[in-house]
C-alpha cells in the first residue's frame, strides 16, 4: 500500500506541476497577444515626420531585434493595413544593426543591451518599443510595464521628441508618461 500511495502522489505532484507550467505559458502567450494588438496600436496614434522613410516605403515595418517573444501572437497583426500600408514583420538578431525599421521592439532578453540597441535609431524616425520599464529608461519610447496584472505602458516624451514622432494625445491619456534624464 505504501508503494502504491507514493505513486498515487507522484502522479499528482507531476500533474499539478505541468498544469502550473501550462498556465504559466498560456498567461505569457496571452501577455504577448496583447502586446502585439498594442503596436498595431501604437502605430495608428502615432505620426512621423513629413520626411520619414514611412512615407516612401511600400510596407510599415515592425522589426523585433533578439529573441521573439510573440511566438505565434503576431500573427493577428501580420499584413494588417496602418495608414494605408500593409505590415510588415521583420527580425534581427541582437548583433544585426536593424535597418529599414518604423517601430523597433525590444524584447526582455535584451534589456541589458538596449543602450547600444537604441543609440543607433534614437533620433531616426524609429518608434522604439521597449518590453520592460528597463528598456524605457535607456530611451526607448515606449515600454511596457505589468500592473495589477494587466498590460500597462509608459511613454517617454523626451525620446519621442528626439526620434520626431508625435504621438496623439488619446494615447497620451492612456499611458503613465516618464521622464528619463537626458544621456
Amino acid at each position: 500500500m505504501t508503494k502504491l500511495l507514493f505513486k498515487v502522489i507522484i502522479v499528482f505532484w507531476l500533474i499539478a506541476c505541468t498544469a502550473a507550467v501550462v498556465t504559466a505559458d498560456q498567461k505569457k502567450q496571452g501577455e504577448y497577444q496583447i502586446k502585439a494588438l498594442f503596436l498595431y496600436n501604437f502605430l495608428n496614434f502615432v505620426d512621423w515626420p513629413v520626411d520619414s522613410s514611412i512615407y516612401s516605403s511600400p510596407t510599415i515595418n515592425v522589426c523585433i531585434i533578439g529573441d521573439d517573444p510573440f511566438e505565434d501572437a503576431l500573427d493577428n497583426i501580420r499584413n494588417e493595413t496602418v495608414k494605408g500600408k500593409k505590415l510588415s514583420i521583420r527580425f534581427y538578431r541582437p548583433q544585426d544593426e536593424p535597418e529599414g525599421c518604423h517601430l523597433l521592439f525590444i524584447p526582455a532578453s535584451e534589456k541589458n543591451h538596449a543602450g547600444h540597441i537604441l543609440r543607433p535609431v534614437k533620433e531616426s524616425n524609429v518608434l522604439t518599443v521597449g518590453d520592460t520599464e528597463e528598456v524605457g529608461r535607456h530611451g526607448a519610447v515606449i515600454s511596457f510595464f505589468i500592473e495589477q496584472k494587466k498590460v500597462r505602458f509608459a511613454i517617454n516624451i523626451e525620446a519621442a521628441r528626439r526620434a520626431g514622432i508625435k504621438i496623439s494625445a488619446k494615447l497620451l491619456k492612456l499611458a503613465k508618461i516618464i521622464k528619463v534624464p537626458e544621456d
